[in-house]
């Protein structure tokens, strides 16, 4: 099992638990792989409804659909996402039920999926994600002005 914690959840004192606070704007859905364009659209509403601004747009978005791509790389995998904003941070949870499979030579997969939590990195406040027999979950944050 990989647990990375890329940087640590500033509202929490539990890696386990998501940070508390009152969600004044929540949505949820679930997706399979080729479900991950819409999940892109799925992000725009909810940012457009909750008020993440112009400038901070497609961030969210870029970050709400690598999340939802590291959970579903394997095929027959379904995925649940939920966004949501608490106080002036825009929350993203995903977990996917199946574990991706090696690509071929058994370092491709790796890399994209390196790449992935950089990125994620690069775009949010806080980003967790675990992978293990049970699937992969990805807890992002970031403030929104």
């Amino acid at each position: 099992m990989t647990n990375t914690w890329m940087r640590s959840w500033r509202d929490s004192d539990s890696r386990q638990q998501l940070p508390l606070g009152i969600a004044r704007s929540s949505s949820e859905r679930t997706f399979r792989p080729a479900d991950v364009p819409s999940i892109r659209r799925f992000a725009v509403e909810f940012a457009n409804r909750a008020g993440i601004g112009a400038a901070q747009l497609a961030d969210f978005v870029l970050a709400v659909n690598e999340a939802a791509a590291c959970t579903v790389a394997a095929e027959s995998c379904t995925a649940r996402l939920r966004l949501w904003m608490a106080g002036a941070r825009a929350f993203c949870a995903v977990s996917g039920d199946s574990m991706p499979q090696p690509g071929p030579g058994g370092g491709k997969q790796g890399d994209v999926e390196a790449l992935r939590r950089w990125l994620l990195n690069q775009l949010c406040d806080s980003v967790y994600v675990q992978s293990g027999p049970d699937g992969v979950t990805v807890l992002l944050s970031m403030t929104v002005t």
